[in-house]
């Protein structure tokens, strides 16, 4: 299990950084993924697959992650609440 960033905004996976095991030595280099304006970061445990040399990969990874946050989001409903008149 490795621990990964995670972007998101509007309900969507814009970005994946997979966090460096503790104790490995950096060498060059360090970048780090930050939220926007309207984006949302975090934190969370995922299982890396085997590969993610395609984009239907990366896509597939990228739902996964999705879904597991839309599960982890305490009170939130895919439905919209019904429109009111005033």
């Amino acid at each position: 299990m490795h621990t990964a960033t995670v972007i998101t905004e509007a309900g969507r996976v814009v970005g994946v950084q997979v966090d460096l095991p503790v104790g490995s030595r950096r060498v060059g280099p360090v970048a780090m993924l930050r939220a926007g304006p309207a984006q949302t970061l975090h934190r969370i445990d995922v299982e890396l697959p085997e590969s993610l040399a395609t984009a239907d990969e990366i896509e597939r990874f990228h739902a996964g992650i999705a879904k597991r946050l839309a599960l982890a989001a305490p009170g939130k409903s895919k439905s919209k609440p019904p429109k009111t008149r005033k």
